[in-house]
């Protein structure tokens, strides 16, 4: 028995959030007029009919892409701050980590944001070397007293002097 084709759907005229279909391509496939960049995408009319952005479009954004309201969102449940107050304290510190002046330079967006572990309470922006040394050293003052001690104290010149 010999495979007979359902009659195709014409899609002609059809318009959702992203394309208006202009014309038919290969078999099952339309080519829409993009609203973003107004070139002409191929796709297929489940995708026309579901609404879904070409990828083919210069303009297209996976739905995992990670743009500002998805930072300002993970930012707000990770920290309990927003972009904008991220950005003002940013400012604040002179543009850059707030224990050694490091500024943010081109390929980076952000600072680390610092913050104690128990409370959950935000302290400043560091820069990856600061914020890890605090880390390593366990958010410990004494720790810090200990290793300031060491830098201006360091065993080796006493060991010297001994010998």
């Amino acid at each position: 028995m010999k495979r007979v084709r359902k009659p195709r759907i014409n899609l002609i005229g059809f318009e959702n959030d992203y394309v208006i279909v202009e014309e038919a391509g290969a078999p099952n496939k339309w080519l829409g007029r993009c609203k973003s960049c107004n070139e002409l995408h191929e796709q297929s009319g489940r995708e026309v009919k579901q609404g879904n952005s070409p990828m083919s479009c210069k303009n297209f954004k996976p739905s995992n892409w990670s743009g500002f309201v998805r930072e300002d969102a993970i930012i707000r449940r990770q920290y309990g701050i927003s972009l904008k107050e991220f950005d003002e304290l940013l400012e604040f510190q002179g543009g850059g980590c707030a224990i050694c002046n490091k500024k943010i330079d081109g390929e980076r967006r952000r600072m680390n944001i610092d913050h104690d572990h128990d409370t959950g309470k935000v302290r400043g922006l560091l820069c990856t070397g600061c914020n890890t040394g605090i880390g390593h050293l366990g958010d410990n003052i004494e720790g810090l007293k200990k290793a300031l001690y060491y830098l201006e104290n360091t065993p080796f010149d006493e060991f010297s002097l001994a010998r």
